[in-house]
C-alpha cells in the first residue's frame, strides 16, 4: 500500500497500527481521566514579589525571618524555598480567608535548632521585637516551667518551608472539644473547596514561631485572647495549646481531649 494510502487509512482506523501496549496505556489513561485520578495541571506558581504584593503585611518571607530571628538564609536554603508551593488561585483564596503566608526556618542565626526551649531562651528575658512604645512585659509568660522538660518543647523544630495559616482561630471551633474541632476543620475545608487532607493543626513550636514572626515583622499580636489547639500531646496525654499573647507574653498550656472553652479554638494550616 502506498504511503499516502496509509495516511488516509489511518484517519479512519487510527488504532490499526498501534501496539497492544500502546492501546493498553491509552485505555488506562482514559479510565483514569474519567475517574478523576489524574489531577488537572495547576497554574504556574506565583513569584515572590507578586505574593508580597498580594498579602501585604501578611507575607512573612525571608525579610521577616531576618527581622525577627536574625537569620539570613544561605543560597542553598533560598533555592529550596524559591518556588512557593501554592498556585495563584490558592493564594488569592487564602488571602480572602484571612490567612498569612509564612516562611518557616529550623534554626536561629547561630545555627541552633528552633525548639520551643531555644525560642524561650532567646526571647524570654525581654520584648526585643515589639514597638518600643508598646512593649510587652515578656514574650513568654514568666511563671511557666511545667513544660521545660517536655518532649514537645525540647525536640521538634519548624521545617524549612512555606505554609498558609489563618491569623486567628475559627470562630466555629470555639466551645468545641478536640474531636468536634476536627469535624469543624473538615467542614471548613469542604466549604472552601480545599482538600481536607491538606489541612492540619499547627504544632506548638509552629504556633510560637508564627506568632513571634508576625509580631516581629508587624509589631502586632496574634492570638491575644485565644489559644490555638495543636495535635501534639504532653506527657500526660493532653493536647498542647498556645495563645493569650497579651502584655504578659505567650501562654503554653494543655487541655484534655474532651475539654472545651470559649477561647480555645484551632487555626487551619496547610
Amino acid at each position: 500500500m502506498p504511503f499516502e494510502a496509509y495516511k488516509i487509512y489511518d484517519e479512519y482506523e487510527p488504532n490499526k497500527y498501534k501496539t497492544s501496549t500502546q492501546k493498553k496505556v491509552e485505555q488506562a489513561l482514559d479510565i483514569a481521566k474519567k475517574e478523576n485520578l489524574i489531577p488537572e495541571a495547576k497554574e504556574t506558581n506565583i513569584e515572590f514579589n507578586e505574593a508580597r504584593e498580594l498579602f501585604g503585611k501578611d507575607f512573612l518571607g525571608p525579610e521577616s525571618v531576618k527581622t525577627t530571628y536574625g537569620v539570613e538564609l544561605t543560597p542553598e536554603e533560598l533555592q529550596e524555598i524559591e518556588n512557593i508551593p501554592f498556585t495563584r488561585e490558592e493564594l488569592e483564596q487564602a488571602k480572602h480567608l484571612k490567612m498569612m503566608l509564612v516562611l518557616r526556618v529550623s534554626h536561629d542565626k547561630d545555627g541552633n535548632l528552633l525548639t520551643i526551649k531555644q525560642l524561650r531562651e532567646q526571647f524570654g528575658s525581654d520584648d526585643a521585637l515589639g514597638d518600643p512604645a508598646k512593649k510587652k512585659t515578656n514574650l513568654f509568660w514568666k511563671s511557666q516551667d511545667w513544660y521545660n522538660d517536655q518532649e514537645f518543647a525540647t525536640k521538634p523544630t519548624p521545617q524549612l518551608k512555606w505554609s498558609l495559616v489563618t491569623k486567628d482561630v475559627l470562630q466555629e471551633s470555639l466551645d468545641k472539644n478536640w474531636d468536634q474541632q476536627e469535624e469543624v476543620l473538615k467542614k471548613w475545608a469542604k466549604d472552601n473547596n480545599i482538600d481536607p487532607n491538606t489541612i492540619k493543626r499547627r504544632t506548638p513550636v509552629e504556633i510560637i514561631y508564627d506568632t513571634l514572626l508576625y509580631y516581629g515583622a508587624n509589631k502586632e499580636s496574634l492570638l491575644e485572647s485565644t489559644w490555638d489547639w495543636s495535635a501534639v500531646q504532653s506527657s500526660d496525654g493532653s493536647f498542647v495549646d498556645v495563645g493569650s499573647f497579651d502584655s504578659g507574653g505567650l501562654d503554653v498550656s494543655d487541655d484534655t481531649r474532651d475539654g472545651t472553652s470559649s477561647s480555645l479554638g484551632v487555626c487551619p494550616s496547610r
